[in-house]
């Protein structure tokens, strides 16, 4: 719990009665919500950052060799994905086979 709590003053900029409150007025599960959202933001952020550089190193390898075609992605993978991004809500209506609207909380 002190890892979880220094998390949030690291990455929120809470102070240690701030990120103490907050742990413990919140449910688990809103707080485990939270942090994997941080989490997700944190690595979408590094993901922009490394693919600057490696936009850079692409365009660099593709005018050092005829035929080669290197992309962003070759160098530093797919971006980050949402984990267990389905809601209950969506969950429950693929398994009665109901179709929800696009946009909004659903994605």
């Amino acid at each position: 719990m002190d890892e979880l709590i220094v998390y949030l003053c690291f990455v929120c900029h809470w102070t240690f009665p701030e990120a103490c409150q907050f742990v413990k007025e919140t449910p688990l599960r809103q707080v485990r919500a939270f942090v994997a959202e941080l989490e997700y933001q944190k690595s979408v952020e590094d993901y922009r950052m490394a693919s600057n550089f490696a936009m850079a190193l692409a365009v660099w390898a593709n005018s050092q060799k005829k035929g080669n075609h290197y992309r962003v992605t070759d160098f530093i993978g797919q971006p980050p994905q949402r984990k267990n991004s389905k809601s209950k809500l969506a969950k429950a209506a693929d398994k009665e086979n109901i179709k929800l609207p696009t946009g909004g909380l659903n994605e």
